[in-house]
């Protein structure tokens, strides 16, 4: 069976089937679960190190890309040894991950609204077959004025949880301490964030998106 799942956030201001080893990799205590859950069946993903850089592609609205790119950087910086890398590419017909404004018809199974804006992760994963077809695509969109200073510190905000998604963390954390609360209170990741990406990029997975790659 394949279901289109989207996974959603609005901050208020805001893979290989088998993983990397783990040699060298650093203890890590303080997580959250990252395996999305369906009818008995889990879902976990990350990016193989023969697909990486993953490319992302930013509609020319909202400063979308400088948004996208500073998340990135965020998320690269949550490694110790470049598990994860992102680039910007010019054409969406290139890119792994797509970033559109405004919202899609019809609802997600992990949405959520808060003041300034909202965004929302649409994965096209099936959940049988643990493949995930490509591109991910982000929405993100404004509750009031684009322009205001709120507006824009929320697609920023709002950028690092959907990027945080497109990495692999595939639920919310259920503390509102971290970005991937399904509605952050923070501006950036958490050490917990941090930990969470670092053991997901040194654990098994069993999705892989078709692209190919070593673990």
């Amino acid at each position: 069976m394949i279901r289109r799942l989207r996974a959603a956030a609005a901050p208020a201001a805001a893979a290989a089937l088998l993983a990397c080893g783990d040699i060298g990799a650093p203890l890590r205590t303080e997580t959250y679960e990252w395996r999305l859950m369906d009818a008995g069946n889990s879902a976990s993903f990350h990016w193989a190190r023969g697909e990486l850089p993953v490319r992302f592609w930013a509609q020319d609205i909202y400063d979308l890309e400088t948004h996208t790119r500073a998340a990135i950087e965020t998320w690269k910086a949550a490694f110790l040894y470049r598990e994860f890398d992102g680039i910007m590419v010019e054409d969406s017909a290139d890119a792994d991950v797509i970033v559109r404004a405004g919202f899609p018809d019809g609802g997600g199974i992990l949405q959520a609204r808060i003041t300034e804006c909202e965004a929302l992760t649409e994965l096209d994963l099936d959940m049988e077959a643990h493949t995930l077809t490509l591109p991910i695509h982000v929405f993100v969109s404004p509750r009031f004025d684009p322009d205001l200073p709120e507006t824009k510190a929320c697609f920023g905000v709002a950028m690092i949880h959907e990027v945080g998604h497109s990495i692999g963390i595939f639920r919310h954390s259920p503390d509102p301490g971290d970005i991937m609360y399904f509605s952050p209170e923070v501006t950036g990741t958490s050490e917990r964030d941090r930990q969470t990406a670092e053991v997901l990029y040194h654990s098994e997975v069993n999705v892989t998106t078709g692209r190919g790659g070593t673990p």
